[in-house]
């Protein structure tokens, strides 16, 4: 018996038509979530910056003055001659 060969012809599925109300619905779906992840990261690191200054208050970090104008609370009031 010879058999014949057949042939499958794949018929292209139709392309579905992106209209631009497609394009901005998903623009604007894409630009909602970038900023609803900025937003809870902003409020992450304000979070730990918050924390970090109530552990760490800034006035500790600060140096002595060496202004030559500027007094130490400990010294004695210098008199001046007139």
């Amino acid at each position: 018996m010879q058999s014949q060969p057949f042939i499958v012809t794949i018929a292209p599925k139709p392309a579905q038509e992106v209209s631009l109300r497609d394009v901005i619905v998903n623009a604007i779906g894409v630009t909602g979530a970038l900023t609803l992840i900025a937003l809870v990261l902003g409020a992450i690191v304000a979070l730990v910056l918050i924390r970090w200054h109530r552990r760490h208050p800034p006035e500790i970090d600060h140096l002595p003055s060496v202004s030559p104008f500027s007094q130490r609370p400990d010294a004695p009031p210098t008199s001046q001659a007139q």
